[in-house]
């Protein structure tokens, strides 16, 4: 039996989109590493990997990229997590350390929590480099505060929860993952009123970032990057 010591898989956020959110301890880990996996998405983009080329030379990495499958078979899904652990698992029983990059937060709606959860589980070592989080850096773009001395701040996916129960929450309202449902959710707000305290930033960071501090704009479109931000009381 082997007693090659295995490699460390580290979680590495990359932020929203502008390399240059990225922190220190990111670019430094990404360096270090001889192995970077990144979800691949249907459409064949490695988004991840974009944005960590602006800070870091991955000429000379090796890329793993893991297919990612979006679907609500929660069977499929869960397989799809494992193949991701078993690829990266090969990786680290070879004695190398991984990097898996992850917008924004990683701890925030990211696939890389999954397949965390299935390599601790086998006994792996797993580090986590925070980052950015896109409403963070949208409401930067924004020019908004999240949250005041006694305001809650509520981080939503749009489509987890009744809108008008999400809406009537206390604070400041993060709406996430409401592209394929952004007229109505938008439709929403206008119907509670809160239409006045509320922004949106779409593709935050990226080359074809939209700010939008009126949610009437027309030239607001389905974008699956889009953040929505509404104010609470001041």
């Amino acid at each position: 039996m082997s007693d090659k010591k295995r490699g460390v898989l580290y979680g590495v956020s990359v932020g929203p989109g502008d390399p240059e959110d990225m922190t220190l301890k990111a670019v430094r880990v990404l360096n270090e590493v001889p192995v970077i996996a990144s979800v691949l998405t249907k459409q064949g983009n490695t988004l991840g990997l974009d944005i960590a080329k602006g800070s870091v030379d991955l000429s000379n990495k090796r890329i793993l990229e893991l297919p990612f499958l979006m679907s609500r078979d929660a069977e499929a899904v869960q397989k799809n997590h494992e193949e991701h652990a078993r690829l990266i698992a090969g990786e680290l029983d070879a004695g190398n350390d991984v990097a898996m990059t992850s917008l924004g937060d990683i701890s925030a709606f990211s696939t890389f929590s999954y397949v965390r959860d299935i390599l601790v589980r086998q006994g792996y070592e797993v580090a986590v480099i925070p980052g950015v989080t896109s409403f963070a850096a949208s409401a930067a773009k924004l020019n908004v505060s999240l949250t005041n001395l006694n305001d809650p701040l509520v981080v939503i996916p749009a489509s987890g929860m009744p809108l008008d129960e999400a809406l009537g929450l206390p604070g400041t309202k993060v709406l996430m993952k409401s592209a394929s449902k952004l007229p109505e959710v938008l439709q929403g707000i206008r119907d509670y009123g809160l239409a006045d305290r509320a922004g949106l930033v779409q593709n935050c960071g990226l080359p074809n970032e939209a700010v939008f501090t009126d949610i009437d704009d027309p030239g607001i479109s389905s974008t699956y990057f889009t953040t929505i931000i509404i104010g609470g009381q001041s």
